[in-house]
């Protein structure tokens, strides 16, 4: 009993403030924008989708047409392969290993299609990224149809799903995440083939970002402008944020249409859980704490500036007796797009 009080006053005193300063921006980024359609993106949207949901039943947010969507990075990295306007997003990340180590942590290929496509040796040397990027876009134009006939079938039956959930159809989807490039918005503003517009915690370019002859345009609401490393708490140490942020599966990594007879349309894929997704339990109740704190906010106007957030977020991400012990368990974070395993940063930062 005490735990699931820690960890619902934990979510309400720390993911409270943060994402009600998020939705009051989205309330005002919708009447200026005026979109057909709200996108939850990735993993993070899991909980947006419920604290719209929320605000939406307690009549404090107008009702548009929402779908919480299946997407990450790995899959879109690797269903755009074909696509060499993108690789600008999937190469550009530091890395350093095999061809083989890439392709299937970056990109979510298995073993046997890569072995379809690239030789042992090809497989076996070492790339460092971004570096040798331009070479090995080079490279990667030789396999060129290779490599769009390996996606071919995930691609379409991703397509497929955009479709069904009525998501290729929108002419203006906003999309909701936490950042910080807006790698996924601009892949889906690519498929999508339409103007997208984006909101974000942070946003290292803020702005308008061409998608060949589409655009992707990116909103912060707490910073903008900032890299990793810059010394911006809120994005260095954004793992605590992500760490909570998931969904109950794992990393969405592909998608394949079932039988014309099935009920359901899809067969989903995943990847491995982390300790966070494990104990989701506990994590509902941190949410819990969060939306109550959030629709709180709502309906008595309560307001936070841009300072006390950061603030607040400095005095938790320095300090590992500001997260009750009850919490510890819930810090764990997929990295694969770096090339790592699971990342806890409560270790990585030595609190």
């Amino acid at each position: 009993m005490n735990n699931q009080i820690s960890l619902y006053e934990f979510g309400h005193n720390f993911l409270g403030p943060i994402c009600s300063e998020y939705f009051y921006a989205l309330k005002q980024r919708c009447e200026d924008v005026k979109p057909d359609r709200l996108l939850f993106l990735a993993r993070e949207g899991y909980l947006f989708s419920q604290v719209y949901q929320t605000l939406v039943d307690k009549g404090l947010f107008q009702d548009i047409p929402h779908t919480y969507l299946y997407a990450s990075r790995t899959f879109l990295f690797r269903i755009c392969i074909g696509d060499p306007s993108t690789w600008s997003w999937s190469l550009s990340h530091g890395f350093y290993g095999s061809l083989q180590k890439l392709l299937i942590g970056r990109f979510g290929f298995t073993l046997s299609q890569v072995n379809n496509i690239f030789s042992e040796s090809e497989l076996s040397v070492k790339w460092y990224l971004p570096l040798e990027q331009k070479q090995l876009e080079l490279f990667f134009m030789t396999v060129l149809d290779k490599l769009k006939h390996s996606v071919k079938n995930s691609r379409a039956a991703y397509m497929d799903y955009l479709g069904e959930s009525g998501v290729s159809s929108v002419k203006t989807p906003l999309m909701l995440d936490v950042g910080y490039g807006g790698t996924i918005q601009k892949l889906l503003t690519g498929l999508l083939n339409v103007d997208t517009q984006g909101l974000y915690f942070i946003a290292t370019k803020e702005g308008k970002h061409p998608v060949r002859d589409k655009v992707a345009n990116m909103k912060s609401v707490y910073k903008q402008g900032v890299t990793m490393g810059d010394g911006y708490t809120m994005l260095d140490r954004s793992l605590f944020l992500e760490s909570l942020l998931t969904a109950p599966q794992g990393q969405f990594v592909d998608i394949s249409k079932k039988s014309e007879f099935s009920k359901q349309p899809f067969n989903f894929f995943f990847g491995r859980l982390a300790n966070t997704q494990k104990s989701m339990h506990e994590l509902q109740t941190v949410f819990d704490g969060a939306i109550e704190a959030i629709c709180h906010a709502f309906e008595n106007n309560i307001r936070y500036s841009v300072t006390e957030i950061e603030d607040m977020y400095e005095k938790f991400a320095f300090n590992r007796r500001m997260f009750p012990r009850a919490t510890w368990s819930l810090f764990d974070v997929d990295d694969a797009i770096s090339g790592n395993s699971n990342v806890n940063p409560l270790h990585l930062f030595r609190l």
